[in-house]
């Protein structure tokens, strides 16, 4: 185990032969790390720089993954030269409310914040902005969160079955991510098949427009008119045990040792 923290970071990456990435966030997942160790001659696991890239940068990845045939929710991208209030009245002619003020390129739920009226929406810009987050705003759907991984297999890309996450607050943000008390997981989820298999192509379908390797996690709200939204997609989702990748692995039959084996394998693998 490495620590990116560590000054000597460089160094040590450039003494081994696989970089397993298991890291989340800006750097790790945005396609930063993913250059550094392609200069560095150091294969990795999980997808090149510009699928990392592209997934980071959500509006980015929701204009890709629409023209690939997704369905997504609509968006409003805040411009920093605009004040709060001004934002936050064109957001709402928009979108109208509830709403969901989201940072544009970090992971983790970090700089996420539900509005339900112009206050709120005003207050969660300002501070959002404060602490440095690019932002953009989607219609706040108060549905059910389902989650797809996706898993090559000798280089085609293949669904697994949704997972449903069940999670304590408005959505699941980052406190319940970290908190196993805060959330729960359901794999398969109960799910029409109509739907099971419209939200299995639809996360093959993200994870192909991106240009993914390897694996990926697409997340995504269904409405309570049964209407499903691709929301994101993970270039390095969890892989934790306890995490939905491996249990939704495991239902099919691919133990925790065999996916990380075959992800490590992966890495040895050209990326286009």
């Amino acid at each position: 185990m490495i620590d990116t923290a560590d000054p000597g970071f460089p160094d040590e990456v450039r003494a081994v032969g696989v970089a397993f990435l298991a890291l989340a966030g800006r750097h790790a997942e945005d396609g930063s790390l993913q250059g550094f160790l392609e200069t560095s001659g150091i294969p990795y696991t999980g997808s090149g720089v510009r699928a990392s890239a592209l997934a980071m940068h959500k509006p980015t990845a929701k204009t890709v993954a629409r023209a690939g045939g997704v369905p997504v929710l609509a968006d409003v991208l805040v411009t920093d030269a605009v004040p709060g209030g001004v934002a936050a009245d064109d957001v709402i002619t928009r979108l109208g409310t509830p709403v969901i003020v989201k940072a544009r390129d970090e992971g983790s739920s970090i700089g996420m914040a539900v509005a339900r009226d112009r206050v709120e929406l005003a207050r969660a810009l300002v501070g959002l902005r404060a602490a440095g987050h690019s932002l953009f705003v989607e219609p706040f759907v108060e549905g059910r969160t389902v989650t797809v991984g996706v898993l090559e297999s000798n280089g085609t890309p293949e669904p697994l079955p949704a997972a449903e996450i069940l999670a304590v607050g408005e959505f699941y943000d980052h406190t319940a991510k970290n908190h196993p008390d805060l959330h729960s997981f359901t794999c398969p989820a109960d799910l029409p098949d109509g739907t099971a298999i419209g939200i299995g192509e639809a996360a093959h379908k993200a994870h192909i427009a991106l240009g993914c390797s390897s694996h990926s996690r697409s997340d995504f709200v269904i409405a309570p008119d049964g209407r499903f939204h691709w929301l994101e997609l993970n270039t390095l989702p969890a892989l934790r045990r306890t995490a939905t990748l491996p249990l939704m692995a495991a239902t099919v039959g691919i133990g925790y040792e065999e996916l990380v084996g075959r992800i490590l394998r992966r890495a040895c693998t050209p990326r286009g």
